[in-house]
């Protein structure tokens, strides 16, 4: 299938890309699904500066699934670009590889649907859990506004760590 999608020249001149914050590598195209990914692929390679400045000052990063999963995670409820680097960076991830099977898109809410897998720590100590997941992310103004995620935390999986 083939999208025609405007040129970011075009997007530009008609005015419908805000300006981006200081230090944003903006996507080509100002999408919410293109924002969306941007968040995605530097909160899995745990890029935080990137993440930073794709948030806003209100930005919301939610799982409800983890609110009574103690074994495994605090509470993740966090508002804010200071509160929710620091709970993501507690976790001791290095990365995560997303294998999406769905993604749709409506209304700004970018839904990726699939499973991660997540590598904790590095080198021979390294361990990486599989965890089935739907994340939504919500793009406000070329910002995401909330990482949505509902983890099937009892359904996580211990895999082999990719060497």
């Amino acid at each position: 299938m083939i999208i025609n999608r405007p040129s970011f020249a075009c997007l530009l001149a008609a005015g419908l890309l805000s300006v981006a914050p200081a230090g944003w590598s903006q996507p080509a195209e100002s999408s919410p699904r293109s924002v969306a990914e941007a968040w995605l692929e530097a909160y899995a390679s745990q890029d935080f500066e990137q993440m930073s400045a794709l948030m806003s000052e209100d930005t919301v990063f939610v799982d409800p699934t983890s609110f009574a999963i103690d074994a495994v995670t605090d509470r993740i409820e966090w508002r804010g670009p200071e509160a929710i680097i620091a709970g993501v960076s507690a976790w001791g991830m290095d990365h995560g590889v997303y294998t999406i099977d769905r993604t749709y898109e409506a209304s700004g809410q970018v839904v990726f649907s699939g499973h991660v897998d997540v590598v904790y720590g590095e080198g021979d100590s390294a361990q990486t859990f599989r965890y089935p997941i739907t994340t939504i992310i919500s793009v406000v103004d070329s910002q995401v506004a909330e990482h949505r995620d509902y983890t099937d935390f009892n359904g996580a999986s211990r895999v082999p760590t990719p060497h």
